[in-house]
């Protein structure tokens, strides 16, 4: 199966091509620097790869909760790629990367991922790792960090930048944590996984129905 897998909604973005068992992969270090660097990155990754967007099964990408203009951008470039060689979109939860890329580095199977929302506030859900997918256990929810909770099982994790910011607010639960991973950050790589399963499943939209998740609407956004 060949992939493309898009992932800008946090500060610092990643795209990556896997073919086979074969993944490349490009970072972007600066959130300024994701809309004009993304296309060309993406010319950049298939040229290495010996690919042409005709030759991908289907475009993965991360499709929040995140930053307002990284989700847009991401959003935007999978559907015009998408659109122009009618290829399937595969829309995947940037927090459900996270808890995949915890299991796949550090071997946690429940994690709880909380990310920096801004405003006070915190993206966060609670995932199981079954058959090498995560599994939701809580729904995504945009709150104040005192509503993030626990109610799963151990061993358990935490991750995401939340887990920093509101390090004090949360001291309480996270020191019930087997593992607190707050550098973590979403990366394409780890759409992979989702992706395919979804693409086996016929779960893939169409280009001209992806949609980000924001979570918080645009207004707010335009008000911070």
């Amino acid at each position: 199966m060949k992939l493309l897998a898009l992932e800008t909604s946090s500060e610092r973005g990643s795209l990556a091509v896997i073919s086979g068992s074969v993944i490349i992969e490009r970072w972007i270090e600066t959130p300024r620097a994701q809309t004009s660097l993304l296309f060309p990155l993406v010319k950049e990754l298939l040229s290495e790869a010996s690919l042409n967007l005709s030759d991908l099964d289907g475009i993965a990408f991360g499709r929040g909760p995140g930053s307002f203009t990284g989700l847009r951008v991401a959003t935007a470039i999978a559907q015009g790629i998408g659109l122009s060689v009618a290829l399937p979109i595969l829309p995947i939860s940037s927090l459900a990367a996270l808890a995949q890329q915890a299991y796949h580095e550090h071997g946690l199977s429940r994690v709880l991922v909380c990310v920096d929302a801004h405003m006070g506030e915190v993206y966060w859900a609670a995932f199981e790792i079954q058959d090498g997918l995560s599994v939701p256990s809580l729904p995504e929810s945009l709150t104040a960090p005192q509503v993030v909770s626990w109610k799963g099982l151990r061993p358990w994790g935490a991750v995401g930048s939340g887990c920093q910011t509101y390090s004090k607010t949360l001291a309480s639960l996270l020191s019930g944590a087997d593992q607190v991973l707050p550098g973590l950050r979403p990366r394409a790589r780890d759409l992979f996984s989702q992706a395919k399963a979804d693409l086996v499943a016929g779960k893939a939209q169409a280009a001209e129905q992806a949609r980000p998740a924001y979570l918080r609407d645009e207004s707010a956004w335009k008000g911070s």
